[in-house]
């Protein structure tokens, strides 16, 4: 077992623990585990959280930890996505973390590439540049090349534009103290951005890379791809406690912080004006985000436009204006294509 280790790592396999919640992913989960049992870096802990699928998904699972003893399957009831990570972070004994959902699938050297960019760069969290896998073609997501040291204020800020870095929990490997004191969000959708961002303000250096190493897979029925009156409340609920926290601690990030929450309420829109029959509660929920983040908008107005795109200044202005004209503008959308 030793020859399978590569030089220098320590001789168990808990250097590095990768966690991967799994349900109703049947389809997906076999590239995805090969995927990460092919690995240059071979010293891991492989954690699968079968999050109660109804499915073959445990069996598969099981199948896989009886052929290779680095992984570990924790068959659970079904409580999400946020559950079944912190049950996996509760079994991780890695010194790293990181993640792969189970529907994606990662290049053969993304956990030792990953690895030796926090190590040679002494920082906290190391995250790698993706693919958008879409019928079979893979599109880079960032151009960049190379790799970038950030401080904790670059990378908040960064998450804030949500250009070059976003929230998502998988195309990173964490020192595992960053998960001290912070759990995902049980019963909430977009867990990423109720937590990542908490993460990151942990960390004293952040390394980016520009090589892309991992693929996601779009999908019509991934959470994503289904949005309910449910899940656009998590959306804006998490966004808005998030505002609030950065309004509170870090007044040099007010432009990013606004301008995020501004984006939000146009994407909560075009939400609900694809779900049609919205209820009254949720209307009522909707329409008190929108006064929230009229106001912030009135009074940074001019920050904030600096950083939207032309498209999105129109829709915000007719948003703000007079929500009939916005939908309008969505129907002609809609009948373009």
């Amino acid at each position: 077992e030793e020859e399978d280790l590569l030089p220098g790592y320590p001789e168990d396999d808990s250097h590095r623990s990768n966690l991967i919640p799994v349900y109703k992913v049947e389809k997906y989960l076999e590239k995805c585990i090969k995927s990460v049992l092919s690995q240059t870096y071979k010293n891991l802990q492989i954690i699968l959280v079968d999050d109660g699928s109804p499915d073959n998904c445990g069996n598969i699972c099981d199948d896989y930890a009886r052929v290779d003893n680095r992984i570990e399957v924790i068959h659970k009831a079904n409580g999400g996505l946020s559950d079944a990570r912190n049950v996996g972070l509760k079994a991780a004994r890695g010194e790293y973390i990181g993640f792969v959902d189970s529907d994606d699938y990662v290049s053969n050297e993304m956990f030792e590439n990953l690895y030796n960019t926090l190590i040679s760069n002494d920082v906290d969290v190391s995250i790698c540049n993706f693919y958008i896998v879409i019928d079979n073609k893979n599109i880079i997501k960032n151009a960049d090349n190379g790799v970038k040291i950030y401080n904790k204020l670059e990378i908040l800020k960064e998450i804030l534009l949500d250009k070059k870095i976003q929230s998502y929990a998988w195309n990173k490997l964490y020192k595992r103290e960053l998960f001290k004191d912070i759990e995902y969000p049980v019963g909430k959708k977009y867990e990423d951005i109720g937590t990542t961002f908490y993460i990151l303000e942990k960390c004293s250096k952040i390394a980016v890379s520009g090589s892309p190493e991992y693929y996601y897979i779009t999908r019509g029925d991934s959470i994503v791809n289904n949005n309910t009156e449910g899940t656009v409340i998590d959306y804006i609920s998490l966004i808005s406690d998030r505002y609030d926290y950065i309004d509170k601690k870090y007044k040099e990030l007010k432009k990013y912080n606004d301008f995020y929450i501004t984006k939000t309420l146009i994407t909560a829109y075009t939400d609900a004006y694809h779900l049609k029959n919205n209820s009254e509660e949720f209307l009522k929920i909707l329409n008190n985000f929108f006064n929230k983040v009229k106001d912030i908008f009135k009074n940074n107005e001019e920050d904030i436009l600096t950083l939207f795109s032309e498209e999105q200044k129109k829709q915000l202005d007719m948003l703000l204006k007079d929500k009939k004209l916005f939908y309008k503008l969505l129907e002609e959308k809609n009948d373009v294509k």
